[in-house]
């Protein structure tokens, strides 16, 4: 808490708030509420810089009481179905009904229904959510909300006469809102005088302070927003986080009464049943959307952009509906089942690239517009965890891809193969309270080739931005008239920097633009080669390498022999390492030859590192035997020259390669690769969310 005692000068005070809004930065995202610099925070008038002081003091207040409780531990213990007792040691203070904790390894929060026992080691709460089917050792309990501290205590201050007993709505004052009240007036009297008599705090139901000072002739009032969100119910914000970023990225939800399953129907008309509770009566859902045209994905292009996975959450607003999951196999059982979906309920979107034909025609023949440029298609695999219990796929895309499997445990795995059209994966939360869930992710796994995408996008959190597609004032236009593409997104791609300098084939240094961007050691990819390095010095942004091209190998199966293309070798199924070459292919050496592979636009052939030989001798090489046993390695990925501003990626654990479509005429013939940040997730039990 930053405390002054009467006679400081306002300068120290400056100093000093300067300093405590560098550490409030680390716990709080949200530009709203900080200056943007020290140099902005001293220029601004008395006025202004003690209105902004007593802001940032309410805020450090907010923080400063956040788990008052002291180290309360979650016993060892085992919890069964529907179980929400959970016995706590260590507490020297009750917890109050309403306040919301998270419980290390745990990422769901948790919200006190009530309290019972004695302290400090005889105390068990139970919760409003029922607690995961697992078994915990002995864990640290963190309180992250308390409906008790709202504000109220500070609203209605009036800093001219003595601190009151009470307020309107806070029976009794803390001590500590007492001691900020008498620094904040000891401020004002010395810098500012007795001639101030307007020295007000007000706070709103919505979090938002505003504090006036004024002579009598002018006022000068600054209003700032604090942190309250956690308390609502519905919030309309949340926060998505990908791998090697320091802060969240806050996002929107948007929300309408269009069934969620409509853009992936024909015709954008999806089907119901007459019943919520059995599948029966089914029938079109005609209200649902006013999409007239679709080809294998959305009929809608405003949620999807060229070369990127986009996501974002859905909240149905309308009345409840039992729903058929879109192109799902009713040979498949688990697929077809109906889903509820009641009010407000809530659903995940993922969409992958576009719908973004090479023939503009075919374009506006089903997506009634033409798009620009081409995306070709893609192939990737994840895996999507942390699932609540009644998560259900809404939509399939192609009943042989989404989710290869029911959603188990939370989890489910699966891929998606598109070509110039693209696919999206729609999953049903099954409720609308987001502190009911845990932080959701979906994680890229083995070789993704999709051609060209480098990038997620994440929705933003902007009142146009909200309204879904078709919707008055939406700012994401129609199914004939899409937004611009970087109105109401933000987008995400790993770090990246480039070579300053050209980096020869075995050389173990490499200068870059600006190696500030990379840790101290790891790996990185530069290129299409994969390299580990162990120093990074920042001054002359020269990174010492410790391995060049890094490549994966697996055991041939066969023998090859001398000449030809002939024989069953052709398609061979490799033990060891997968090659990591893309689903449309890649080159590989065996020996000093160098062969052209792909899986044969096979599912199981790429699950199977099942490949299939198309051509031999390629890059100047001889066609040689080979016996069974021979390492075959990923030749894309060698130890190879690389000019002046070539790419240089960030490696794992935070990005994943992507194989891209062969590029190149003769002898320089490759599959290039970049790189995706490996996963994204939907951030819930951490308070940063709120913004």
């Amino acid at each position: 808490m930053l405390k002054k005692t009467k006679g400081f000068s306002l300068l120290e005070a400056v100093v000093a708030l300067f300093v405590l809004s560098m550490i409030t930065l680390t716990f709080l995202n949200s530009t709203s509420i900080f200056v943007s610099s020290q140099k902005k925070f001293v220029e601004k008038n008395k006025y202004d810089q003690i209105a902004d002081l007593i802001l940032q003091d309410m805020m450090e207040y907010r923080k400063k009481v956040s788990n008052p409780y002291g180290s309360i531990t979650a016993d060892a213990q085992t919890f069964t179905t529907n179980d929400k007792t959970l016995s706590v040691s260590n507490v020297s203070t009750m917890p109050k009904v309403g306040d919301i904790l998270i419980i290390d390894n745990l990422s769901k929060r948790f919200t006190v229904e009530s309290i019972a026992g004695t302290i400090p080691d005889s105390v068990t709460i139970t919760t409003e959510e029922n607690l995961p089917v697992t078994t915990i050792t002995s864990s640290n309990i963190t309180f992250i909300a308390f409906k008790k501290d709202d504000l109220s205590c500070f609203d209605g201050l009036d800093l001219t006469g003595s601190v009151p007993s009470s307020l309107t709505n806070c029976p009794s004052l803390p001590s500590e809102v007492t001691n900020l009240f008498n620094h904040w007036k000891s401020i004002i009297d010395n810098e500012l005088g007795s001639t101030v008599t307007t020295r007000t705090i007000d706070v709103a139901d919505d979090g938002l302070v505003t504090v006036t000072l004024g002579d009598g002739t002018e006022n000068v009032s600054l209003a700032k927003k604090i942190n309250l969100c956690i308390f609502n119910d519905a919030p309309t914000s949340v926060a998505f986080t990908f791998p090697g970023l320091t802060n969240p990225i806050t996002t929107g939800i948007i929300s309408h009464d269009e069934n969620p399953t409509a853009h992936y129907y024909a015709d954008g008309i999806a089907r119901k049943f007459g019943s919520l509770t059995a599948d029966s009566s089914e029938t079109d859902d005609t209200t649902s959307s006013d999409c007239d045209k679709v080809q294998y994905s959305t009929c809608r292009q405003a949620y999807a952009w060229e070369d990127t996975i986009s996501v974002f959450l859905y909240r149905y607003t309308g009345p409840d509906v039992r729903v058929k999951p879109s192109a799902c196999d009713s040979d498949t059982s688990w697929q077809c089942p109906g889903v509820r979906i009641n009010q407000n309920d809530l659903s995940l979107w993922f969409i992958f690239d576009e719908f973004n034909y090479e023939d503009d025609s075919v374009d506006s023949t089903w997506v009634d517009q033409n798009v620009s440029g081409w995306n070709e298609g893609g192939y990737l695999r994840y895996t999507t965890s942390n699932l609540p219990a009644n998560a259900r796929v809404l939509v399939f895309d192609d009943a042989s891809e989404s989710c290869m499997n029911n959603i188990t445990s939370g989890s489910c795995t699966g891929r998606y193969r598109w070509g110039e059209a693209h696919d999206g994966l729609v999953i049903h939360l099954g409720t609308g309270n987001l502190n009911e869930l845990s932080d959701i992710n979906l994680t890229l796994s083995g070789n993704p080739s999709p051609m060209d995408i480098d990038k997620w996008r994440v929705l933003k959190n902007e009142p146009d931005c909200l309204k879904a597609s078709g919707v008055s004032g939406s700012a994401h236009g129609d199914a004939t008239n899409r937004e611009d593409k970087d109105e109401c997104w933000q987008y995400v791609s790993v770090t990246e920097d480039s070579l300053a300098s050209a980096l020869a084939e075995g050389a173990t240094t490499m200068v870059l633009n600006d190696s500030s961007k990379f840790p101290s050691s790891g790996t990185l990819q530069i290129g299409s080669e994969f390299v580990h390095f162990t120093s990074n010095d920042l001054t002359t942004n020269t990174i010492t390498l410790s391995i060049r091209g890094s490549r994966p190998s697996g055991i041939l199966a066969e023998n090859i022999p001398a000449n030809g293309m002939g024989g069953d070798w052709t398609t061979q199924t490799l033990t060891g390492d997968n090659l990591l070459t893309g689903f449309q292919g890649g080159y590989v050496e065996i020996g000093g030859e160098i062969f052209e592979i792909d899986y044969g636009n096979n599912f199981s052939n790429l699950d199977n590192k099942t490949i299939i030989f198309k051509s031999r001798g390629q890059r100047g090489s001889s066609m040689s035997s080979h016996d069974a046993g021979a390492s075959v390695k990923n030749y894309d990925m060698r130890d190879q020259g690389w000019p002046v501003g070539t790419a240089v990626y960030e490696g794992p654990p935070n990005s994943v390669p992507i194989v891209m479509a062969k590029t190149g005429s003769g002898d320089n013939q490759n599959y290039p690769r970049k790189r995706l940040k490996k996963k994204v997730t939907l951030n819930l039990s951490s308070s940063s969310v709120c913004q």
